[in-house]
């Protein structure tokens, strides 16, 4: 072999490899199907052995496949990170840090850390990005993001975590709702009404968490409205077409047009953990660490 693969096969074959179907795939690059197929082709013909495994019904990955996969999966975010951190070195800042926050976050907790981190180390270069839960994990992984603000309970051994908040849920009534005058509400009595959830698509942890807290109760339930944002289902609850059920942490934001009731037989809380992976520890990452732990304690805050 008198030659190596530029960056660009390189990651060509690891977005076919995570797809197993080199239609996304190209998709997801933008260029064309066959073009990308030739690609890989070349790329093969180049190392002098077969990296994937084509018929006319699927797509996948032989052994030398998924070893290359493996090896150089991270070789894009690596070179992409290196460029960052000199182009900061060469700015006169000191470090960067990548952040994610899910929904439940984002009121509240992202913000005050946020805040306080900022006014401390505002050499830093910080990036906020809004990722669910489940994909925070693969960033982490990846190194694509230092950090997140996630739901838990998590668990990994790749991983470290910093209890942020645990909170009960809370029923969300329009204003004028029969229940809204009610000191508590029951899963029984929500379940009567139009339920407005969050989509699967974007509510991946949360949803199913919800559906399983009625589940325990021997209720059944389905979304009458799915949306994909806590706003829109504030405004949908708002404007009366039904309830919903969120995390305590809404009530110091809630509308004018809604009203939020405790739930009687609901036990269970929403937990929100600050992960890292512990192979990617650096020293602005470790400053964030220290004022998250400053502000909610090591053991968080329980509501």
């Amino acid at each position: 072999m008198s030659a190596l693969p530029n960056s660009r096969d390189i990651e060509a074959f690891n977005v076919v490899a995570m797809e197993l179907s080199f239609r996304r795939a190209a998709e997801r690059l933008a260029i064309d199907q066959s073009a990308l197929s030739r690609r890989i082709r070349q790329m093969e013909e180049l190392l002098g052995y077969q990296l994937i495994r084509r018929t006319t019904r699927e797509v996948s990955l032989t052994a030398a496949g998924e070893i290359f996969h493996e090896r150089t999966r991270l070789l894009g975010s690596t070179i992409q990170s290196a460029v960052h951190s000199a182009r900061i070195a060469a700015e006169g800042k000191k470090g960067q840090l990548r952040v994610g926050y899910m929904s439940f976050a984002a009121i509240e907790a992202m913000p005050r850390v946020v805040h306080k981190f900022t006014r401390l180390y505002p050499e830093v270069d910080l990036t906020l990005k809004y990722i669910r839960t489940q994909g925070q994990k693969i960033d982490l992984a990846r190194n694509d993001i230092d950090v997140g603000f996630m739901l838990g309970p998590f668990t990994h051994p790749q991983f470290e975590t910093q209890p942020i908040s645990l909170e009960p849920l809370v029923a969300v009534l329009p204003m004028e709702h029969r229940l809204s005058t009610r000191e508590s509400v029951t899963l029984e009595e929500l379940a009567r009404f139009p339920l407005v959830l969050g989509s699967m698509s974007e509510w991946d942890f949360f949803r199913p968490f919800v559906v399983d807290i009625f589940a325990r109760a021997g209720i059944s339930i389905e979304a009458r409205y799915e949306i994909s944002d806590a706003m829109g289902i504030l405004g949908l609850v708002g404007s009366g077409i039904g309830v919903s059920v969120y995390s305590h942490g809404i009530v110091r934001f809630q509308p004018r047009t809604v009203v939020t009731k405790p739930i009687a037989d609901a036990s269970a809380r929403i937990e929100t953990l600050l992960v890292w992976n512990r192979a990617y520890r650096s020293h602005a990452l470790t400053n964030f660490i220290g004022v998250a732990r400053s502000i909610y304690g090591r053991e968080g805050i329980i509501y």
